[in-house]
């Protein structure tokens, strides 16, 4: 699952907002101990210069007070009498030690005059508490900030991402057609003005693209119905003359029957490419009466399919209000397609509101059916329209014609066994 721009931003501003609390504390912390250790060792640094005046000056005496220790060691002298922390230390020395639960800052010089080693206690045991009370807020205060970075930073990125949230939801609510309202380009920012004022550039090339392919469909539609009105009208004159034989008699009627199945098609054809459903064209009609009649053209087209085709109704009487050309080529084009691809039978059952096209060849190749099953998908029609042969091209009409009536297409079988189409039957009379 993609994450979402939003949780993005939270992230990525929180990090910032941890990586300079960090940094701030780190530096802070540094600082103030470095602070500290200078003003003790210069402190204890003072102190030794002073001591170091009174042993020249011969007024030094042995001191020890609750902060402060110094212990003057002549030279040749053993160190045994001096506490243990001042033992076996090679001058010069400054460092913090531990003792018990004290802190001591050491520091030991070597004297020329008067020759020996003279050496300095600080306890800073109070200030050592002071320091990790300091760190603890200091670690308060982070925490704090952080806390108050997270929500600063979800403020942030939903205000950051509100603008592009307007966006997105303006252009999920295009709704494509001929007419296409524009989106709003009035933003503060102008990198999203540019991707508005680009998208209804893109709206605008594609209902000058759309108003193009309605023109050339009405063309289309002038240019095809003509030649068939002539067709017909032919057929009407040969007919009246009646000085044709019997055979001819049937052939007239093949070609009428051809001519009406051209004249239908094109009608289907030019509705699906207007991409219009027009209700005044829907009628009630008996399910039977369009299975029947379809059978009846095919068999009467090519007498090899007589007999091939069996039909099983257990509703007789099933009406539905819908197109009855688009419903005549959309079983036209399933039982061409069967009839086409095997050699035994095909069985057409209809039972409630479902209509069944089994028939008993190889099955489909996964990649026909993968397309078919892919409803709602205009991409998948538009590759499925560049894959299929001329065998199966039907089956994408079958397909556009069931998305037109607002019926459902499911491959329900697909196999070495056979191939079974079920059409769910919608708006029943």
């Amino acid at each position: 699952m993609k994450s979402s721009l939003t949780a993005r931003l939270v992230r990525t501003l929180f990090f910032l907002i941890a990586a300079t609390t960090a940094t701030s504390m780190f530096i802070v912390e540094v600082f103030v101990n470095d602070v500290e250790d200078t003003i003790l060792r210069l402190e204890l640094k003072a102190e030794a210069e002073y001591f170091t005046e009174q042993l020249q000056q011969g007024r030094f005496q042995t001191i020890k007070t609750a902060q402060l220790e110094a212990v003057f060691l002549p030279e040749g002298q053993a160190d045994a009498v001096m506490p243990e922390y001042f033992r076996s230390l090679s001058l010069p020395f400054s460092r913090e030690i531990e003792v018990g639960q004290t802190t001591l800052l050491i520091y030991g010089e070597q004297l020329e005059a008067p020759y020996g080693k003279l050496f300095l206690a600080k306890d800073i045991t109070i200030m050592e508490n002071r320091e990790r009370l300091v760190l603890l807020v200091l670690v308060g205060v982070a925490g704090l900030m952080l806390l108050i970075g997270f929500f600063v930073a979800r403020t942030g990125a939903q205000y950051l991402i509100r603008p592009f949230r307007k966006l997105t939801h303006e252009v999920l609510n295009t709704v494509p057609g001929a007419l296409m309202e524009q989106i709003a380009t009035d933003y503060r920012d102008q990198e999203f003005c540019d991707i508005a004022e680009a998208f209804n550039r893109f709206l605008s090339a594609l209902e000058h693209h759309i108003e193009r392919e309605k023109s050339f469909v009405k063309l289309a539609s002038h240019e095809l119905r003509t030649p068939l009105a002539v067709m017909s009208g032919a057929l009407n004159v040969l007919e009246q003359r009646q000085s044709l034989s019997a055979p001819d008699q049937k052939t007239l009627a093949r070609i009428r029957r051809a001519m009406q199945t051209m004249r239908d098609d094109t009608d289907v054809l030019l509705e699906l490419a207007r991409s219009e459903a027009s209700e005044s064209d829907a009628r009630t009609i008996v399910l039977q009466d369009i299975v029947q009649n379809t059978i009846d053209d095919l068999e009467h087209g090519n007498p090899a399919h007589a007999g091939r085709i069996t039909v099983c109704n257990n509703n007789l009487e099933l009406r539905v209000k819908t197109h009855p050309a688009l419903v005549r080529m959309l079983l036209r084009n399933l039982l061409q397609n069967a009839l086409r691809h095997t050699h035994a039978g095909v069985e057409v059952r209809m039972i409630e509101n479902r209509i069944s096209v089994r028939d008993f060849g190889p099955g489909l190749p996964s990649k026909i059916t993968e397309h078919l099953s892919a409803i709602g998908a205009p991409s998948a029609i538009t590759s499925t329209a560049g894959e299929l042969s001329n065998a199966t091209f039907g089956l994408l009409i079958v397909r556009l014609v069931c998305e037109r009536l607002g019926w459902e297409l499911e491959i329900a079988q697909s196999d070495n066994k056979g191939t079974e189409f079920l059409i769910h039957v919608h708006n029943r009379a």
